[in-house]
C-alpha cells in the first residue's frame, strides 16, 4: 500500500497557469504572470513546501507549464525523494491568457491518450510515478474504451501507478465504474476526489475503494476558496455556521476545512493548492492542530447541485 510519511501534497493548477478559478488567485499571484516570474514562483514554493517535508507533488497536461516547471525544479535538486502525479484528458488552450473564451478541452479517446504520455515522459522523463485519467465523468468513455484501458495497462508495465481524478455531481458515479472496471482488469490504484465540507457525497464509496487497496486523494478541500476567509458571499447559511464550529475549536476555517479531511481515515493524500509561501505555511501550520477533535459537520455539506453549479459558475482569474 501506498504510503508518505507526510499526507500533505502539493498541487501545480495554480501556479503553472497564470489563469485558475480559486477565489483571489490574481491577488495571490500578483500583476506580473509572466511565463519566468511563475516559473520562480512555482520553484519558490516546491522548495519551501519540499524543506517542509512535503513529498506529494501533483500535475496536469492542462496545468499550462506545470509539468516542465516541476520537472525543471526536481533537476535542481541533489537527490529527489517525491512521488509525482499527472493527468491527461484536458488540453490547454488559454495559451497563456487570462481572458479568454476557451480555457481547456476534454478529450479522453485513445489517441489522446497516446499523444498527452508521450508529452509527459518529455517533460518529466522517469519522475513520473503516477498517471491519472483527468476528471472522468459518466459521459466520458474513458472506463468503457477498450484501447484506453489496454494503453493504461502498458504504461502501467512500465512501472507507473494508474489511476482517476473525479469531478461533477456523479463523481459517486463514475467511482462505482472504475470499481467494477478493477474487478477484472485490477488496473487503477488511485483516485483524486473533490472532498470537502461542503461536498462529501463520496465518502462511503471512497470507504470501499480504500478498502480494495485503491489510494484515496483528497482535493479541492477549500471548495475553491469556498472554505476559506476570502468567502464572503457564497453558500453563506452554511459558511457561517462551520465558521462558528471553527471558532468554538479556536481554529481558522482554514484550519478546519483542512484538519477535517486530513482526519479522514480513508484518506491518502491531501492536496493544497497554495500558490504563494505563506499560504503553504498556513496549510501546514494547520498540521500542528490535527490531534484535535472535530465534531460531525455532515449537516453543513451542500446540495451537490448548488456546490457543482456554484463551481461552475467561478471566475478564472
Amino acid at each position: 500500500m501506498f504510503k508518505l510519511d507526510n499526507k500533505l501534497g502539493l498541487g501545480l493548477a495554480a501556479l503553472g497557469r497564470p489563469g485558475y478559478i480559486n477565489l483571489g488567485h490574481h491577488q495571490s499571484i500578483g500583476e506580473d504572470k509572466s511565463k519566468d516570474t511563475m516559473r520562480n514562483q512555482c520553484h519558490r514554493v516546491l522548495d519551501h513546501a519540499y524543506n517542509k517535508g512535503v513529498r506529494y507533488f501533483d500535475v496536469a497536461r492542462v496545468y499550462g507549464e506545470s509539468e516542465k516547471f516541476l520537472s525543471s525544479w526536481i533537476r535542481k535538486q541533489n537527490q529527489f525523494a517525491g512521488f509525482v502525479g499527472s493527468k491527461w484528458g484536458y488540453e490547454y488552450l488559454a495559451e497563456w491568457n487570462i481572458e479568454t473564451d476557451h480555457h481547456e478541452r476534454k478529450d479522453h479517446s485513445h489517441s489522446s491518450l497516446k499523444e498527452q504520455w508521450v508529452e509527459t515522459r518529455m517533460n518529466l522523463g522517469k519522475s513520473i510515478d503516477l498517471y491519472q485519467i483527468h476528471s472522468v465523468t459518466p459521459d466520458s468513455n474513458a472506463l468503457k474504451d477498450k484501447d484506453v484501458i489496454q494503453e493504461l495497462c502498458s504504461i502501467k508495465k512500465g512501472g507507473v501507478d494508474i489511476g482517476i481524478s473525479t469531478s461533477g455531481p456523479q463523481q459517486k458515479e463514475t467511482i462505482i465504474e472504475l470499481l467494477e472496471v478493477n474487478k477484472s482488469e485490477k488496473l487503477f490504484t488511485f483516485i483524486q476526489c473533490t472532498i470537502n465540507i461542503f461536498e462529501q457525497s463520496c465518502i462511503e464509496v471512497l470507504k470501499k475503494a480504500s478498502e480494495q487497496g485503491i489510494n484515496i486523494i483528497a482535493k479541492e478541500i477549500f471548495a475553491n476558496g469556498r472554505l476559506t476567509n476570502l468567502n464572503d458571499n457564497l453558500h453563506q447559511e452554511n459558511f457561517i455556521k462551520i465558521s462558528k464550529a471553527a471558532s468554538k475549536l479556536n481554529i481558522t476555517i482554514e484550519d478546519l476545512a483542512l484538519i477535517w479531511v486530513y482526519q479522514l481515515p480513508f484518506v491518502k493524500i491531501v492536496l493544497t493548492g497554495a500558490s504563494t509561501i505563506d499560504q503553504l505555511d498556513t496549510n501546514l501550520n494547520s498540521l500542528n492542530k490535527t490531534n484535535i477533535k472535530i465534531p460531525s459537520l455532515n449537516n453543513y455539506q451542500l446540495s451537490q447541485v448548488d456546490y457543482w453549479d456554484t463551481r461552475k459558475s467561478l471566475s478564472w482569474n
